[in-house]
């Protein structure tokens, strides 16, 4: 007889592989066999300075042992959110506490929207690649499919890029399927860039005439650093700076953002959904609050972040230097090695094609990852973030150079093995 049900059993299924990793992690004298984890999505570069601040701000009273103001965040942090934002954002309209709502992680902020936008067995738009954890979160819960456009030769940061999203859509129509939104991120995950003004009033000039909602992730925006071989790049620029009322309906465009990766706070879970016209949106997300409810400690310490405005600014610019510097670490190391990989700006992963170095053209992704175990290194195939093509990975860099030269030593070991 089965001791779980069948949703039991294929969640269990469901339990992601890096768990393995975080149970052995590598450090240079308390575990030097352990496992080099280069593959989530965490910037340890400032984390001494974070821990400072966090250390040094720790004053708490019996609010924080409460039920506090309710379960989508203290007004505290409400108002905090609000500064930050309106100063490094520059939304078009002043945002305001009313405007928004806590939760416990950006992954839980956009699962907010899924099940407040869209109904079972309906569809979100997707460029691949796109994170991985996309799938989840949008499926598992609410039950919503990814509809994925693929680009083939065409940069998918283009404005020509969104033809694909046109066929892409208007076959799920032929097909009767439901699709209800476009998600986008940008900074990307994991492609590392960010997209053109005129590319994004595109994107809501697509989603307006469809009478699609536009969902922008913004949880790299603070993360866009210099570099010297992408002089003209574009760098991030919020949804919410544009006058959005004169392209779509204000009503259908949402932003979320969080602390986890511009703050390197993965732990804190502490996100936030933006959606300044769509009131029934937001009181839809207060209706399942409780599910959502970030910690009050938590909310503290991000409410003391967010309006010390003396610590961003430098906080901010050491870690664009340090972001910067890793990245050419890494890419020194990339070149060396002639491991061909895609240039970029923003966020903390160079997308690299591990495949090109091995000699078997039968080689997947699983056997390079297979290699990579081997060699206890973890470095995340593309295959799990729907890459067009096999062999290429998301390698995260944002780590100080005795981390990267561990890692990149045993990775290259191991795609050099065969």
């Amino acid at each position: 007889m089965e001791i779980t049900s069948a949703r039991g059993t294929a969640l269990a299924a469901q339990k992601p592989a890096f768990l393995d990793v975080l149970g052995d992690l590598w450090d240079a004298q308390s575990n030097p066999e352990g496992i080099v984890n280069l593959g989530l999505a965490e910037n340890t570069l400032m984390h001494a300075e974070m821990m400072e601040f966090v250390n040094s701000n720790a004053q708490f009273d019996a609010h924080v042992l409460t039920y506090g103001d309710g379960f989508s965040g203290s007004h505290r942090l409400k108002n905090a959110i609000c500064q930050f934002l309106n100063r490094y954002f520059s939304p078009q309209t002043a945002l305001y506490p009313c405007d928004i709502a806590v939760t416990s992680g950006v992954s839980n902020a956009l699962e907010c929207c899924a099940w407040a936008l869209a109904d079972p067995g309906d569809y979100i738009l997707v460029g691949r690649p796109y994170f991985n954890a996309f799938k989840t979160i949008f499926g598992s819960r609410p039950q919503i499919g990814l509809l994925e456009v693929a680009f083939g030769t065409t940069d998918p940061f283009s404005i020509t890029a969104i033809n694909e999203y046109e066929r892409t859509y208007a076959e799920a129509k032929r097909k009767g399927l439901q699709v209800k939104a476009l998600l986008l991120c940008s900074p990307h995950n994991p492609l590392g860039r960010c997209y053109s003004d005129d590319a994004l009033k595109e994107y809501m000039k697509f989603c307006s005439r469809n009478r699609l909602h536009l969902i922008s992730d913004e949880i790299y925006a603070q993360s866009v650093w210099g570099n010297s071989r992408l002089p003209d790049a574009p760098t991030f620029k919020s949804i919410l700076s544009f006058k959005i009322e004169e392209i779509i309906d204000p009503r259908m465009v949402h932003v979320v953002w969080g602390l986890s990766k511009d703050y390197g706070s993965t732990g804190l879970r502490i996100g936030c959904l933006i959606s300044k016209y769509n009131r029934k949106l937001l009181d839809a997300v207060e209706g399942i609050s409780l599910y959502n409810f970030p910690s009050s400690v938590a909310d503290r310490i991000a409410s003391s972040l967010l309006t010390d405005d003396r610590f961003l600014e430098e906080y901010n610019s050491t870690n664009r230097s340090r972001l910067a510097e890793s990245y050419q670490f890494a890419t020194r190391f990339l070149q060396a090695h002639n491991i061909p990989y895609v240039e970029c700006n923003a966020a903390f992963f160079i997308w690299l094609n591990l495949g090109a170095l091995t000699k078997s053209r039968t080689t997947t992704d699983q056997d390079i990852l297979a290699r990579l175990r081997q060699e206890k290194v973890y470095i995340a195939p593309g295959s799990i973030y729907a890459a067009e093509e096999t062999g290429w990975f998301r390698m995260v860099f944002a780590h100080p150079p005795h981390v990267l030269k561990e890692g990149l030593s045993r990775m290259i070991r191991a795609v050099r093995s065969d």
